[in-house]
């Protein structure tokens, strides 16, 4: 080997590593936007799981979000459930509260002929175990009512008088269909006296103490009340006869169909002014 190579052997080597070590360098430095094999490695690997972890947060997201929307509609549509049973329940009341004005209007055009001061009173139960013997309304002594006082239907027909018991806000009204009720009526066109008691297994009553000769009364002719048990005023309209039959009893044996209509019995009216403050 020449001197001059033994001389510069280490400068040769040292220069041959730093060539190679830039071609290694250069090999893992991109040039301009290129990636690296090392980079396009590991984008090639990981890449896929990336997109999968991607997807899995994606869609967790989604659930989450249709979840809290969900619940979101869920809790409006309560709300809205809410209100409109609020508003139907408002409706029902305002369209009960209007039915009840026009009612009380009506009645007070019908009952003015009767030319007595009188309490228009919802009915708001009725005696379970005999329908034909009493109801409740929802009017007491603090609005004035006392035991006696007559009670009518909206057309002015007789329903019966109140009793005992009887509160602050509610009294007992016992019908004319009670088999304990008595009323003082005559025949609208003979004026034959009879007394009325009712029955209270048909809802019927029957016309007592008409002697079995008298000859006057016929089938369908209407009674009213005559005033004179001092309870009942006269002219109110009871009912009308439907059946007279004899026997060899005394008195005649008559059954009257009153005009009170239970199907109807909603409202009734107090004629506030009893027969005794009359007479």
């Amino acid at each position: 080997m020449p001197r001059f190579l033994k001389e510069q052997k280490k400068s040769l080597v040292f220069a041959g590593l730093l060539f190679i070590q830039l071609v290694v360098v250069s090999l893992q430095v991109p040039f301009g936007e290129e990636p690296s094999h090392f980079e396009k490695a590991v984008f090639f690997v990981f890449s896929p799981v990336q997109r999968a972890i991607h997807g899995l947060f994606h869609g967790a997201s989604n659930v989450w979000n249709r979840h809290i929307y969900l619940r979101q509609v869920e809790a409006q549509n309560r709300q809205l459930r809410d209100e409109l049973f609020n508003l139907q329940q408002m409706n029902m009341l305002l369209t009960n509260e209007l039915a009840g004005l026009k009612v009380t209007k009506d009645m007070g055009a019908t009952l003015s002929a009767l030319q007595r001061s009188f309490l228009v009173a919802d009915v708001i139960s009725v005696d379970a175990a005999n329908i034909y013997k009493s109801i409740i309304i929802n009017k007491g002594m603090r609005h004035g009512l006392a035991s006696n006082m007559a009670v009518v239907d909206r057309n002015g027909h007789l329903v019966g008088r109140i009793t005992n018991p009887m509160s602050l806000q509610e009294a007992t009204v016992q019908l004319l269909t009670d088999d304990n009720s008595a009323v003082s009526v005559h025949s609208e066109t003979n004026k034959v006296l009879g007394v009325l008691a009712g029955n209270g297994k048909s809802g019927t009553c029957w016309l007592k103490y008409v002697l079995a000769t008298n000859e006057q009364l016929v089938e369908g002719e209407e009674l009213i009340t005559s005033g004179f048990d001092k309870i009942f005023p006269p002219g109110i309209k009871v009912g009308k006869i439907l059946s007279i039959a004899t026997d060899n009893s005394l008195f005649k044996k008559i059954e009257v169909k009153p005009y009170l209509n239970f199907s109807e019995l909603s409202h009734v009216a107090v004629l506030t002014q009893k027969m005794d403050d009359v007479f």
